[in-house]
């Protein structure tokens, strides 16, 4: 059993079927031992060994077809778990030996073991070949480089413009103009990562380190043609509250609006770094990690109509920045499918610490600007889960991965305007979800 049990004295003709079998490089027609049921009659798939125990033979045949698959790629991880399975299989017949299974004065179980662990050392003469080389280069430290672009979907809060005020009851509605758009979002990201396998901690395969960048855009175009107060007052809050906002009666309907439009810029440049610990979970590879982000949220809008029947025009503009420092936890997972194509997924829980800054900007026809400066600061949580497919093998030198992923955010900037104070800036949520195609060199 690969070197971990002494040999067992066996009859001259197993020596010499083992040997036979052993140059065989691979089984091209079946072993048909039913004119003497004294010997095997049970032939492991895709091999010329033959056992006296039919479960076993089912079980090493999947096995080695695992292992083959793995030979193949040279994929380590998959060939340990492959051979680590024969050895179990080799074990069980050794535990059983001495029961009925035996002839000749044989034992069926001594044989079984016998020829498994033959085949065994055959297969790691095989790899040892093949590759004990790229192995060992592996082994130590590796680098890898990954860069990516991704687009989708961002879906960003409820903004509030303009109100109204009954001429009768002088009851006051904010925010009657309302914009919730959705819009594409782009984004791509590059980053750096070193794994140390020889410092093992807590059972892991290994220390994970890595540190990148991240920056997505989103822009918003919204426009409608009219706004009609229907007979109340239209009021348009100015950014220092009070004086600095207006009030157009209706005049028989000369304050309706016309020409509204909204636009938004979105830009998020982040860095970050986190380290991780990864392990081996049998069919799935699974890694805890950690880290901190730094997030530069720009927010930039206009919010602009006119009002031909009084002969004016207005704008909001309002600029804002919002610096995100973000300690987060979260997880990685893949598994191995064969053919050089795994799953990946995983998901991270992030605790934002916000800052914000910025001003809010209000021109209309006749009259100066005024101008409200915003600041403010705040926590929030986010998140972030993510699924795929990735091309390639462990120890390939380039892997492609598709994926989708997920993203919710509860720090996006939104400022208030209530026509009696100044403006003020709260956070809000927004989500997105993106496709994304992902490039890693490992070195």
């Amino acid at each position: 059993m690969l070197g971990l049990k002494d040999q067992h004295r066996k009859p001259l003709y197993i020596t010499i079927i083992a040997a036979a079998m052993l140059l065989a490089p691979s089984a091209t027609w079946a072993v048909d031992n039913s004119y003497n049921p004294a010997l095997p009659q049970f032939q492991v798939a895709g091999t010329e060994v033959m056992l006296y125990n039919s479960v076993r033979a089912e079980s090493m045949g999947e096995q080695v077809r695992e292992a083959k698959a793995a030979l193949a790629t040279c994929d380590e991880a998959r060939w340990r778990k492959a051979t680590s399975r024969i050895d179990t299989i080799s074990m069980d017949a050794e535990r059983q030996q001495g029961g009925a299974a035996g002839s000749f004065g044989a034992d069926g179980e001594t044989l079984d073991e016998d020829a498994i662990d033959d085949y065994s050392r055959a297969l790691q003469a095989q790899w040892k070949q093949a590759c004990a080389k790229q192995t060992a280069q592996t082994t130590g430290t590796s680098f890898s480089a990954n860069a990516g672009i991704s687009i989708g979907q961002f879906y960003a809060p409820r903004m509030g413009f303009l109100g109204l005020e009954n001429p009768g009851t002088l009851i006051q509605r904010i925010g009657v103009v309302s914009v919730e758009e959705d819009a594409r979002a782009t984004g791509g990201n590059i980053e750096g990562s070193v794994h140390f396998s020889q410092h093992r901690l807590l059972g892991s395969n290994g220390l994970w380190f890595a540190g990148g960048y991240q920056r997505t855009t989103s822009n918003i175009r919204y426009g409608m043609n009219t706004f009609d107060p229907n007979g109340d007052t239209l009021l348009i809050p100015g950014p220092n509250g009070g004086a600095s906002g207006f009030s157009l009666v209706t005049a028989g309907g000369l304050n309706v609006v016309n020409n509204l439009v909204y636009e938004a810029d979105y830009e998020w440049q982040s860095v970050f770094a986190k380290g991780g610990l990864p392990f081996d979970c049998g069919e799935w590879d699974f890694m805890p990690f950690a880290g901190v982000a730094y997030t530069e949220t720009e927010y930039m809008s206009r919010f602009q109509g006119s009002v031909p029947g009084f002969g004016r025009n207005f704008a909001y503009n309002t600029s804002l920045y919002v610096d995100t420092f973000s300690p987060f936890v979260g997880f990685a997972a893949s598994r191995d499918l064969g053919n050089g194509i795994s799953i990946n997924g995983g998901g991270l829980v992030t605790h934002d610490f916000n800052d914000i800054e910025g001003t809010d900007r209000l021109s209309f026809t006749g009259a100066a600007d005024s101008q409200a400066n915003l600041n403010g600061d705040d926590t929030s949580m986010g998140g972030r889960a993510w699924g795929g497919v990735t091309f390639g093998t462990k120890q390939s030198p380039l892997k492609i991965s598709l994926g989708l992923s997920y993203t919710y955010t509860d720090n996006i900037p939104v400022v208030n305007r209530d026509g009696t104070n100044a403006s003020a800036v709260s956070l809000d949520s927004g989500e997105a979800l993106l496709g994304n195609i992902n490039f890693r060199l490992r070195f």
